[in-house]
C-alpha cells in the first residue's frame, strides 16, 4: 500500500509562501501540517532535506502553452465547465510574479532532487467551488473552507492563512492523483492545431475530481 510524503505549495510574495506536508500511510492520509514561509528558497531547502518525496502539488503553471495568449486546454476546460467563477481562470500571459517564477523554480528544484516525483497543477479557487459549491473567501469563511478539506482528507485541516489553505488543497490534489481517485488529467486534453505544451520540468499532471 502507498506510504510517503506529499507536499503542497502555494507560491506567493515575501512572507506569503504556503507549504503543506501530508504524511500518508498505507494509502490513508494520517497527518497534515501547514505553515507560511518567507521565500521560495525556504521551500526548496525543506524539500531538498527530505529523505523522500512521493508527490507534489503546486498552484502554478506546470507547463506552458504556445498558442494565443498562452491559453492551454486545461484553462479553457475550467472556464467552460465552471462559468459562475470562470473569471478566476485568467489567460496565462496575464499572470506574473511569484506564480510563474517561484512556482516553477520550486518544481525544477524538486525534480532535480527527486527525479520521479509525481507533480500536479492545481487551481485552488476553482477546486473549492467544485468541492463546495461556494466562492472562495478565506478571510471570512476560513473555518468552513478548512472543513471542506477535512472532510475530503479525513484528517483535521486548520489553515491560518489563505496561502496555507491553498497549499493544503494542493497536497490533497496530489494525494488523490497519486491514489488514482482523481484520474481526470486536464493536461491530457487534446491540443489545438498550431500550438503545443512546453514542459520545462518534465511530465506533469493536472488532476481533477469528477
Amino acid at each position: 500500500m502507498l506510504s510517503g510524503i506529499v507536499v503542497g505549495y502555494d507560491p506567493g510574495g515575501n512572507g506569503a509562501h504556503g507549504f503543506a506536508e501530508l504524511r500518508v500511510e498505507n494509502g490513508e492520509a494520517r497527518a497534515l501540517s501547514t505553515r507560511t514561509l518567507e521565500t521560495a528558497e525556504e521551500v526548496i531547502s525543506i524539500i531538498e532535506q527530505m529523505p523522500f518525496l512521493t508527490a507534489l502539488g503546486v498552484d502554478t503553471l506546470t507547463c506552458w502553452g504556445t498558442g494565443v495568449s498562452g491559453w492551454r486546454p486545461a484553462d479553457h476546460w475550467l472556464r467552460n465547465r465552471y462559468k459562475p467563477i470562470q473569471n478566476s481562470v485568467v489567460t496565462p500571459n496575464f499572470l506574473s510574479g511569484s506564480m510563474g517564477l517561484n512556482g516553477m523554480g520550486v518544481l525544477i528544484a524538486a525534480r532535480r532532487r527527486f527525479g520521479d516525483v509525481l507533480v500536479t497543477e492545481i487551481h485552488p479557487k476553482v477546486l473549492y467551488w467544485k468541492l463546495s459549491g461556494r466562492k472562495y473567501e478565506h478571510q471570512t469563511s476560513g473555518a468552513t473552507m478548512d472543513r471542506v478539506l477535512t472532510d475530503a482528507l479525513g484528517i483535521t485541516v486548520a489553515s491560518e492563512t489563505e496561502h496555507e489553505w491553498d497549499a493544503a488543497a494542493s497536497a490533497l490534489t496530489a494525494f488523490e492523483g497519486l491514489t488514482g481517485r482523481w484520474s481526470h488529467d486536464l493536461h491530457a486534453l487534446p491540443i489545438k492545431a498550431g500550438e503545443r505544451l512546453i514542459t520545462p520540468c518534465g511530465t506533469t499532471h493536472y488532476f481533477w475530481p469528477e
